[in-house]
């Protein structure tokens, strides 16, 4: 499975990273974190069972309101890494309505009780270690204005200031140190998971260099050797007719056969060695369709293979990457008849079956005194690239030999109408 970081293209800036709430499937499977929520929700229903009472009977507080204050008060804390905001805010408005319920007695410490202060603590450093600081700094200085504001909304509480004062000075310095101790520990953690993406985000550019100096080394490879001695066998070739006097003219075209095949192949090499270097020019090269069939077919018959095509003229509607497909197939199976049954009777035929594209090759038994042998499939590439090939596109494939000692190979390939295109260039075979 990929993420957005993976697919992030070599050599750009990677976004900032936000930090990521508890509520993460990788991270919930981790036991500290586990553990942390469980030690959370047991500090939440401890204070809802404190609070409750202490509420109704310490405060003079009826009971119902007495039990919903405190309720919104210890579910917002279990709230908390998941909304932090949304639970920051209900345990504020609770904190206030504590304060309200509790200003009509003399009973202290106000506006906050001891429960609402032990609230605030864990409420900030749930936030600190969480999430991002401001957030925390945020929520502390609003609950340090809402303890003021307490104080001045209710004038029968002025006096003795001391009671207040004292109060405030505690739940102010207490979340204080806590909201600090927790941004310390939060932050060290982003910090750490910042170094261990960073790690990652390089090993995965030096695997993307280690992909593309090992494509490189491939296609220099292939010029090295296969494309300089194709370059030889083209060449040989077409000066044959030249140095040799009295050429036969079947000779003369077996020659020009051997020609064109090997500038195929050569044109189709420097495709290959382009999409190998990366070239987009290279990707954007003409491959070979179905209207190509007829050219592949001729030059397997100046080979010595007799081949008979069956092409409906009206299958070159399909879409590209499926008659790039077929066309791959036909040339792999005819492969396999000049290797392994040379000279043997070929039927090509190629057609459409409502949204499905067929492709069927068989050749019959060869000649007598021919050795032949089916295609390899165990340690072989040409079957097992058909496969590759065919199920990309969600196609399926049979092959098998038959009763009179031949071969056939049957395709069928799900295709959709091609899109308007310019007609393709002429391409120069020099």
């Amino acid at each position: 499975m990929t993420t957005d970081d993976d697919q992030r293209a070599p050599g750009t800036a990677r976004p900032p990273r936000r930090r990521r709430p508890w509520s993460t499937r990788r991270e919930w499977a981790t036991w500290p974190v586990v553990v942390a929520r469980l030690v959370l929700v047991v500090i939440a229903a401890t204070l809802f069972a404190v609070a409750a009472p202490v509420t109704a009977v310490v405060y003079d507080v009826p009971v119902p309101l007495a039990l919903l204050v405190t309720a919104v008060l210890s579910v917002s804390l279990g709230l908390t890494p998941v909304l932090p905001r949304t639970a920051s805010a209900a345990h504020l408005v609770a904190v206030a309505a504590i304060g309200l319920l509790t200003a009509g007695g003399d009973v202290a410490p106000w506006p906050l009780p001891v429960t609402a202060i032990i609230g605030l603590g864990v409420l900030v450093v749930v936030l600190g270690v969480r999430t991002d600081w401001r957030l925390t700094a945020a929520v502390w200085t609003a609950a340090t204005v809402l303890t003021l504001a307490l104080v001045a909304v209710v004038p029968s509480r002025w006096e003795p200031a001391d009671v207040w004062a004292s109060t405030f000075v505690v739940s102010a310095g207490s979340t204080l140190l806590l909201a600090g101790a927790a941004v310390a520990v939060g932050q060290r953690r982003a910090v750490r998971v910042e170094l261990a993406d960073a790690r990652r985000d390089v090993e995965l550019e030096q695997e993307r260099r280690r992909t593309v100096e090992e494509r490189s080394r491939i296609a220099r490879e292939l010029h090295d050797v296969v494309a300089h001695s194709m370059s030889v066998v083209h060449m040989q070739a077409e000066s044959a007719p030249y140095r040799v006097a009295d050429l036969p003219a079947e000779a003369r075209a077996e020659f020009a056969a051997i020609a064109g095949t090997s500038r195929t192949a050569l044109r189709e090499m420097r495709q290959l060695l382009g999409t190998l270097r990366g070239d987009g020019d290279a990707e954007r090269a003409p491959q070979p369709q179905l209207q190509d069939l007829p050219d592949l077919v001729d030059r397997t018959r100046t080979a010595g293979i007799p081949v008979t095509l069956h092409l409906d003229a009206a299958d070159g509607d399909a879409d590209r990457l499926a008659q790039l497909t077929a066309y791959r197939v036909v040339q792999e199976a005819l492969g396999n008849v000049a290797r392994h049954a040379p000279g043997a009777d070929t039927v090509v035929t190629v057609g459409r079956h409502g949204a499905a594209l067929r492709v069927e090759v068989t050749n019959h038994a060869p000649p007598a005194g021919t050795l032949a042998s089916p295609p390899p499939d165990d340690g072989g590439f040409g079957l097992a690239g058909m496969r590759e090939r065919v199920s990309a596109l969600g196609g399926t494939i049979e092959h098998g030999p038959e009763t009179d000692g031949g071969f056939r190979v049957r395709v069928s390939l799900p295709v959709a109408a091609a899109p308007p295109s310019v007609p393709r260039a002429e391409e120069d075979d020099r």
